[in-house]
């Protein structure tokens, strides 16, 4: 997948050669009815805005006990809007948004410490809000038009990170995310949907979904579990709750209209589920300790179940 490195970020760094002086604040336009503000009222705070197009928006606040950020936007094409805000004791974090295209929306909220984001949407029509708080990094790549992309990060005291890439048309993710949390989402196709909650700590997601009209639907609660999997394909469902500690799922589906739905209610159990062809259903419920279940399917409206109590 070609990769454009957000070159915004790169000019707000060498926009100040003395990290200790003054805020600083650096815009460029090119075009018409473009417009830009940047407001500092923290300490040693940097800001960079360029847009090149026309009837495109940005906006920079660092104010309030900011201290230390770094933030910037570049822009080009027509009807964008990004803002970055970075206040309430934000100190020492880092926000960048490039977006290329039309019509194209992004929202940055950073408070406390040591936040890290990079956005980047290439297309028309896309969206990303991002709400971050405290020692947590999130990485957004948006290819194509109407993809939405919607997440809050809190990460207290261990961080958590993020990294969510869309390829085509009108996928959507919202994600929820609490400290001590990895996740990475890859949505290529059309329709997507993924909705997570990682509620817990040292939970982790790793998961794609390649096709049309796919939906993934977790909540991660209690610590250590995985989850990993894809869906390819189109109209195909999984449904993941893992809670209290240490349980595993895996579910890979190849086909259409397939679902798959596990739930861990107990500690230190495996789940896995496979379902190739048309139709077919897979439910593993697990209340007991230590167990394991495994679900195969090949063919067409199949149906299976396990309950493990």
């Amino acid at each position: 997948m070609r990769h454009l490195q957000p070159i915004a970020l790169a000019l707000l760094l060498a926009a100040a050669s003395d990290l200790y002086a003054d805020n600083s604040a650096e815009l460029e336009q090119i075009g018409d009815t473009n417009s830009a503000t940047v407001d500092q009222t923290g300490l040693l705070n940097q800001a960079v805005i360029s847009q090149h197009g026309n009837v495109n928006d940005a906006s920079i606040y660092q104010g309030d006990i900011a201290e230390s950020n770094q933030a910037g936007i570049e822009q080009l094409g027509d009807g964008n809007s990004a803002s970055i805000y970075q206040a309430l004791d934000s100190h020492f974090s880092t926000a960048s948004v490039y977006q290329q295209g039309n019509g194209n929306r992004a929202e940055v909220e950073q408070t406390w410490r040591t936040n890290e984001l990079q956005i980047s949407s290439i297309g028309n029509d896309n969206y990303v809000s991002a709400a971050q708080s405290g020692f947590v990094n999130a990485q957004a790549s948006q290819i194509g038009n109407g993809n939405s992309l919607s997440f809050v990060q809190n990460g207290s005291f261990q961080g958590s990170s993020l990294a969510v890439y869309q390829v085509g048309d009108e996928n959507l993710a919202n994600i929820q995310q609490d400290d001590g949390n990895g996740l990475q989402l890859i949505q290529t196709g059309t329709l997507n949907v993924a909705q997570v909650q990682q509620l817990g700590y040292f939970n982790e997601l790793d998961f794609s979904q390649s096709g049309d009209d796919n939906l993934l639907t977790v909540e991660q609660s209690g610590r250590g579990h995985s989850i990993q999997g894809s869906s390819a394909g189109t109209g195909n469902r999984i449904d993941i709750a893992q809670a209290y500690e240490g349980n595993e799922a895996a579910v890979l589906q190849n086909g259409t209209d397939n679902l798959a739905s596990i739930n861990q209610i107990n500690a230190y159990s495996q789940a896995a589920i496979s379902q190739l062809g048309a139709s077919n259903q897979a439910f593993i419920m697990q209340s007991a300790e230590g167990v394991s279940a495994i679900i195969q399917q090949a063919g067409n409206g199949n149906m299976a179940t396990i309950n493990q109590q």
